[in-house]
């Protein structure tokens, strides 16, 4: 009886994030506007905090209320904090996200990639499918050197690539030991890298493609050479994949305020302006304990702002929008799931990790559970049931 009750809430938890999470690809990144969106978003936000309120109280019942202080305390302040945090952001949107991110911990992570695989790759069947049936209009953007980037269906160029790279890492962590030689030769090499070239061919977006044909090749190696390709027993490696997010941020720190101007114009250009723009977010807005509200300008009618001034960097962008001390937890709760995923010697997560906090540097996709579900194993701090079973 309680076992089913138990596969009753995971069940309900899967269902919910398949729900929310193709509606939040669709709503921030598919170009259609459909009637009353904004009124179904606020629903859907809505939706998910209150169920992940009921997930959060039957797992205490599972439990019989039997709950470390410790963790209760945690959970109380962070929870104070991200209602704290409102202040700057959508609130529904930043409320249900974090909800989700809290209880996640909770659920057995491969299935959680399960199901972000089940949404992601249908949105994206779906949407490139109907943009070429001419359904869903094409935005296309001009960039440097007047190259053409099309959007294949979605709102803005990048935004099918980004989806891959992370449906490539979910993909990928998933199968983990399971894949077989002939999965590998036909989804990591005909599917998986054939769409990846695609996608690059269209969008021009050089980051993700650059990141997720690396995964697939340390896939395709580490599967050939018996899992013997990376070795988590070798220290030096073991420390880069633990603090690799403080490294990435503390490396973008200073490839953006501590080299030479040569230096800097030349890294600024081969990544289209980000580290300028940086500079320039912090000289504006600077960095406060608890954040700040910062509207950016991006697009006026389809065209790019002169003002531009979004920060690209997840690592800059949360500094700015949610202050240090957010920001201080988050790179802490990073490097606890890295730490555990070495510990469990799970390699192809350890390096997904990797991938995602050098992808970071330059995207703003790293606490956005439609685009990534590995925001979600930051809610192993807070989980009721056992960490180790969760990896």
């Amino acid at each position: 009886m309680i076992e089913e009750k138990n596969e009753k809430i995971d069940k309900y938890f899967y269902t919910v994030y398949f729900i929310w999470g193709i509606w939040a690809q669709i709503n921030n990144s598919v170009n259609v506007r459909i009637p009353f969106q904004s009124a179904i978003s606020s629903i859907a936000n809505v939706f998910m905090i209150v169920s992940m309120f009921f997930c959060l109280l039957f797992l205490l019942i599972e439990s019989n209320f039997r709950v470390p202080i410790d963790k209760v305390i945690c959970l109380v302040l962070f929870v104070f904090l991200i209602l704290i945090l409102t202040k700057n952001q959508s609130p529904l949107t930043f409320l249900a996200t974090f909800s989700l991110i809290i209880v996640a911990g909770n659920f057995n992570f491969n299935n959680i990639l399960k199901t972000y695989l089940h949404f992601t790759g249908l949105l994206l069947l779906l949407v490139i499918s109907l943009y070429y049936l001419g359904k869903i209009p094409p935005a296309m953007i001009a960039g440097l050197n007047l190259r053409m980037r099309t959007s294949l269906g979605f709102s803005y160029y990048t935004y099918a690539s980004q989806l891959l790279f992370y449906f490539t890492l979910a993909y990928g962590v998933y199968k983990n030991r399971t894949i077989t030689y002939w999965e590998l030769a036909l989804l990591e090499l005909a599917l998986l890298e054939l769409a990846n070239l695609f996608v690059f061919y269209s969008t021009n977006t050089r980051n993700p493609f650059t990141l997720s044909t690396f995964f697939i090749i340390c896939i395709f190696i580490n599967k050939l050479v018996k899992d013997k390709f990376f070795s988590l027993e070798l220290k030096p490696l073991k420390y880069i994949f633990m603090f690799i997010f403080p490294i990435c941020f503390v490396s973008l720190v200073i490839i953006t305020f501590y080299i030479s101007a040569n230096k800097f114009e030349e890294y600024n250009t081969l990544l289209s302006g980000r580290l300028w723009l940086n500079r320039l977010g912090i000289e504006r807005w600077g960095i406060h304990v608890l954040g700040q509200k910062i509207a950016f300008n991006t697009f006026s009618n389809g065209v790019v702002s002169n003002n531009y001034d979004f920060i690209d960097s997840s690592y800059f962008q949360m500094l700015l929008v949610n202050g240090w001390l957010f920001f201080g937890i988050i790179l802490i709760l990073f490097t606890q799931v890295c730490r555990e995923a070495i510990k469990q010697k799970n390699i192809f997560l350890s390096i997904a990790l990797c991938l995602i906090a050098i992808h970071s540097m330059f995207d703003p996709q790293l606490l956005m559970p439609w685009y990534s579900p590995f925001c979600l194993l930051l809610g192993n701090t807070f989980s009721i049931r056992k960490l180790g079973n969760n990896l």
